[in-house]
């Protein structure tokens, strides 16, 4: 003590004059703490007063510049009515805060905060009105924008109660860093709420869709902020009620889905984005998704337009972008009202896809992708009113559009005279077996659009069972002309060339009067069209060129060429010829269908050429054949008719006919008038009978 009074004045004073602004400086910081925990407490309970805000203390200390807050309670009342969200932190800390740069810049400046047991309650009504917080609450605030270096979130529960009770919707932790707002007064969008990495882990993720009788259940939502990946773990989406009830009890909503997603994975998200209505991300994979989905309608629009489960997704999601999508062992099955049904399973993958959400979804600018490949198998799909089924083994297409489908088979789903009687009316039962289709350089985008553009069609071998009751009453429906046809069809077709390997092709009739069936089957068949289009443009050529060619039970040869012109003023032309023919092979046909029996004869050779249109056809047949005989039949079981045939074999048809003969001799004029109400093929049978019936001098005495 002594020393110290030794020492120079002037060190003394220094001293002393230290110990002094210390005392000073502590008394600073208390009073200025003081001031600040009060001003931080008066603009707290006084920011909107839509918001209560309680808080059991709070500290802060500028030498550490840091803010602490414990049991903090925010409530949000916006009306009178009484619903209200409700927000609680245990503890709010704040470090590193810039007192100066708040003051003058009119910035929240924090380099760390810390919320811990954040516990959030949402109130549903005002959830369905959309009510969250609207940015006028802080209009009174100090600040403008907000800068925080990193912020974190831990022990986090969010809650959604309706009168009494109460579900929990997610709970775990969430950590930002560099997060900045510019304008705590605008809406948060991907530019005016800006961070950089994000991570955390939620978990029992619970939300009910508003209106639409759906729920969506997340196991586990992880983000990486290094990593940059998010990813999200056993996802179910669940209708309220069972699909026989769902239309009825959920007020009519037209789109009942359930799906079960064991993984979903997004590289390099970002997050950002989101406040923009925008999935975005490097790459996307989704696996095992098992989807169900059953819809009252066909059209694919007025679903869609009708359901609140897809208007809530395009509310929060307006666009889905990624560089790379894949889908893994997917399993989806279709269903509508009408009977439309589609089930395939496999895998998907595209690149550069590009969806806009609308109410079309497959629009002309809704879908873009640059490549998209798939392997599907075990395809099963039924057409409404049509009662046939399609199956498909594996379907496979690859980045150069090229499309593989292997072992297709189209069956009726009743017997084949059921059928007919189900529809009421005389239909064509098929049952066909394809071996194959591949298409190539297919536009796979342009079939989302319901056209289909591709280099060519190949239908594999296939065996192909035509069945029709002709006891049935037949519809009285107007059948245009094939292009006429096509042009009438919502699918677009535009391909070079369309073939057909050879092939089996049977038809069977039951005649509207007899006991038995008849068949005429056509072996080794062959088909080429060039071009296939539906839908032609002026640039386009003039027609089309048709190529048939098979044999006629085993026996001979036919060939035919037709040209299909796209204007519905010029006629189409056929040309053919049919070649050593046994006529003996028709006798199933001719026996069951038109009562006669062959005995005898051989077709050496009949070429036809005619004209047709929307009227009549005209042209002329030329015909070579020997030793032909033919009986009349009748009654049950079929008799030879004696009268009739005698006529059949010495007045109308000659036993022989070669060329020994004119041409003018074994020359038949075709001049048949159509029949609108009756098929293309029933056309052009009809006119190619009648110029061999006008070939016979008494032909007119051959029976109807």
């Amino acid at each position: 003590m002594l020393r110290l009074f030794k020492m120079p004045r002037k060190w003394r004073t220094l001293i002393y004059g230290s110990i002094g602004i210390l005392f000073v400086l502590a008394i600073l910081n208390i009073v200025l703490n003081l001031i600040v925990q009060r001003d931080v407490s008066e603009k707290l309970r006084h920011l909107s007063p839509e918001l209560n805000i309680r808080f059991s203390s709070v500290k802060s200390n500028l030498l550490t510049s840091s803010l602490v807050l414990n049991d903090v309670f925010i409530n949000y009342m916006p009306d009178s009515s009484g619903h209200q969200h409700s927000l609680h932190f245990l503890r709010m800390e704040l470090r590193g805060v810039n007192f100066l740069t708040m003051l003058f810049r009119r910035t929240l400046s924090v380099n760390n905060v810390k919320l811990s047991s954040v516990e959030v309650d949402l109130d549903e009504f005002l959830l369905e009105k959309k009510d969250v917080a609207p940015g006028r609450l802080f209009a009174k605030a100090p600040f403008k924008s907000i800068r925080v270096g990193h912020c974190s979130l831990t022990d986090i529960r969010v809650w959604e109660h309706a009168g009494q009770s109460r579900q929990l919707l997610l709970k775990g932790d969430i950590g930002v860093d560099e997060a900045s707002v510019s304008n705590i007064n605008k809406n948060f969008t991907a530019e005016n709420f800006q961070f950089g990495t994000l991570t955390g882990s939620l978990s029992d993720i619970h939300y009910t869709i508003p209106n639409a009788c759906h729920r969506v259940v997340i196991k586990q939502l992880t983000m990486d902020g290094p990593g940059e990946t998010a990813q999200i773990k056993d996802i179910q989406l669940i209708p309220q009620y069972n699909k026989p009830e769902f239309f009825k009890r959920s007020g009519n909503q037209p789109l009942y889905v359930a799906a079960t997603v064991s993984g979903v994975t997004l590289h390099k998200p970002d997050i950002r984005q989101l406040f923009n209505k925008k999935l975005v991300a490097e790459k996307i994979t989704v696996e095992h998704p098992v989807v169900d989905v059953y819809s009252e309608e066909t059209g694919v629009k007025q679903v869609l337009s009708r359901s609140l489960l897809f208007t809530s997704l395009k509310n929060n999601i307006s666009a889905i972008q990624t560089d790379l999508l894949k889908v893994d062992h997917a399993s989806i099955t279709g269903e509508a009202t009408t009977g439309d049904q589609l089930k395939l399973k496999g895998d998907m993958e595209t690149d550069k896809l590009n969806v806009r959400m609308t109410d079309s979804l497959f629009g002309n600018n809704d879908i873009h992708f640059r490549t998209f490949t798939c392997s599907l198998a075990d395809i099963q799909a039924a057409v409404a009113g049509t009662h046939q089924r399609i199956e498909i083994k594996k379907l496979a297409i690859d980045r150069k559009g090229t499309l593989q489908a292997t072992t297709l088979k189209i069956s009726p789903q009743y017997d084949k005279l059921v059928m007919g009687q189900k529809a009421g009316h005389q239909v064509d039962v098929v049952d066909a077996a394809i071996a194959g289709i591949t298409i190539t350089r297919l536009d796979v985008g342009k079939c989302l659009q319901q056209k289909v553009i591709a280099e060519q069609i190949w239908i594999k071998e296939s065996n192909v069972y035509v069945f029709r009751d002709r006891r049935l009453p037949r519809e009285l429906q107007y059948k245009p002309l094939p292009v006429a046809f096509l042009r009438s069809m919502p699918v677009h077709f535009r391909v070079h060339r369309l073939k057909m390997s050879e092939s089996t092709v049977t038809y069977e009739e039951f005649p509207k009067n007899g006991l038995q069936t008849g068949t005429l089957k056509v072996e080794k068949f062959q088909l080429s069209l060039s071009p296939f289009i539906s839908h032609p443009n002026t640039s386009d050529p003039d027609h089309m060129d048709l190529h048939v060619a098979g044999s006629i039970m085993g026996s001979g040869t036919i060939s035919a060429a037709v040209y299909l012109p796209f204007n519905a003023g010029k006629d189409y032309y056929i040309t053919g010829a049919i070649n050593n023919l046994d006529v003996t092979s028709l006798n199933s046909s001719a026996e069951n269908l038109g009562d006669f029996h062959v005995e005898s004869g051989l077709l050496n050779n009949l070429s036809f050429q005619f004209s047709l249109n929307d009227e009549k056809a005209t042209g002329k047949v030329v015909g070579e054949y020997h030793n032909l005989v033919l009986d009349k039949l009748k009654g049950q079981p079929k008799k030879i008719a004696k009268f009739p045939s005698f006529m059949l074999k010495h007045v109308i048809i000659p036993k022989n006919k070669d060329k020994s003969l004119p041409v003018a001799r074994r020359t038949g004029t075709i001049d048949y008038r159509f029949d609108h109400t009756r098929s293309v093929s029933f056309y052009l049978l009809k006119s190619l009978l009648s110029g061999i019936e006008s070939s016979f001098t008494f032909g007119f005495l051959l029976p109807k």
